[in-house]
């Protein structure tokens, strides 16, 4: 049994006096501190990253919203610019839209060249669809076939409510008729136009 907690050895011709418990220099290990760190920074990693994992559709429904809205403000801004008159169609059977010039006699070849993509169109791949789309003025509420929106040389748009969703999820994109714009609510929202007339 040890009497004391400090040893005498002899190195190198000369005593030295060493504790029990004291670190060496070339001992490496963590603190309880830097081990905290670490874990609280792993849990905000996850706290941020797993909402996101259980539920795709949920960002990809925000994000084809989002494609939709900046789509509608493209438009209105080009057709403004350009002095022409664009259709922004819409297939609810197919679940797609695309662009074309308003015009009939117009040159397709050379506006889908010009317009890339957005001629082309883009197809919404499945749980994600358009459920129906209101236009008070032309057609009121239509959930099958073809529909369009006329983007005018004026920077005026027919007024158009957008019902997109997931099955569980849903988002409202209106055209507010104050400022021209596109709007995204969410919820499957009701939007009158009434007053606006």
């Amino acid at each position: 049994m040890p009497i004391s907690a400090t040893a005498i050895s002899d190195r190198g011709g000369g005593w030295q006096r060493r504790q029990r418990g004291t670190t060496c220099l070339g001992c490496s290990g963590f603190t309880l501190l830097e081990i905290s760190l670490v874990l609280l920074i792993m849990m905000v990693v996850l706290a941020l990253t797993i909402p996101r994992l259980r539920d795709p559709g949920r960002s990809e429904l925000a994000a084809q919203a989002h494609h939709l809205a900046l789509t509608f403000r493209l438009l209105r801004s080009e057709a403004a610019l350009n002095g022409y008159a664009y259709r922004l169609n819409f297939d609810l059977d197919q679940q797609r839209y695309w662009v074309t010039p308003h015009e009939p006699g117009a040159d397709l070849a050379e506006f889908a060249r010009d317009a890339g993509s957005l001629a082309h169109g883009t197809r919404l791949q499945s749980p994600i669809g358009i459920a129906d789309i209101v236009l008070p003025t032309l057609a009121g509420k239509v959930g099958q076939g073809q529909i369009y929106t006329v983007f005018y040389p004026d920077g005026s748009v027919d007024p158009t409510v957008i019902h997109l969703g997931n099955g569980r999820d849903w988002y409202t994109l209106y055209l507010d008729p104050m400022s021209g714009r596109m709007q995204t609510a969410d919820g499957y929202r009701e939007v009158d136009y009434g007053a606006t007339q």
